[in-house]
């Protein structure tokens, strides 16, 4: 048995090349599939009766040759969406926030779209807890908040579009 392997090496690398296909099969991420294909250029070599060493080294450079400059290339395209579909993130600014405690530049927290988030104010604004607020920007886990516009009523009407005032509870 062991002479029959010394003798058909392309066995064992066909075997591990359909290994590497199953396990992409199941995890979609074109990584097993860059070494099945090294594992099949390694069972070339050995149907042509290359040097197990050669065997070895053609599908080692291979496999690196196709995880360094085909992988991320496939992957670029098979990721890409329509140039106008946005992210969860990119979708988030212009949203309402609401503040749960007081934002400065450095602390706070607030709610955009039920979520609670880490947040800070752009420049030197203070925006106090129950206050509403627009997303600007987000970064990793920080929302950068400015305060909204609201416009202030009297008696007589609109007055003109003032600082934010807090919501009333429960609102």
């Amino acid at each position: 048995m062991i002479e029959w392997f010394g003798d058909n090496l392309w066995a064992p690398w066909l075997a591990i090349a359909l290994g590497l296909l199953v396990l992409e099969a199941i995890t979609l991420d074109l990584l097993f599939l860059m070494l099945a294909v090294g594992a099949a250029a390694a069972t070339t070599v050995a149907l042509a009766g290359g040097e197990p060493w050669l065997q070895v080294l053609v599908g080692c450079a291979t496999a690196l040759l196709m995880l360094g400059a085909v992988r991320p290339i496939a992957l670029k395209h098979l990721k890409k969406g329509p140039a106008n579909q946005l992210t969860n993130i990119d979708r988030m600014a212009g949203m309402e926030a609401h503040a749960l405690e007081v934002i400065t530049g450095d602390a706070g927290l607030a709610e955009v779209d039920g979520d609670t988030w880490t947040a800070r104010t752009i420049g030197d604004v203070r925006i106090e807890p129950g206050m509403d607020a627009v997303v600007e920007s987000v970064d990793g886990a920080i929302v950068y908040l400015r305060p909204a516009r609201q416009i202030k009523w009297d008696e007589a009407g609109p007055d003109t579009i003032g600082p934010n005032t807090p919501r009333p509870e429960g609102a």
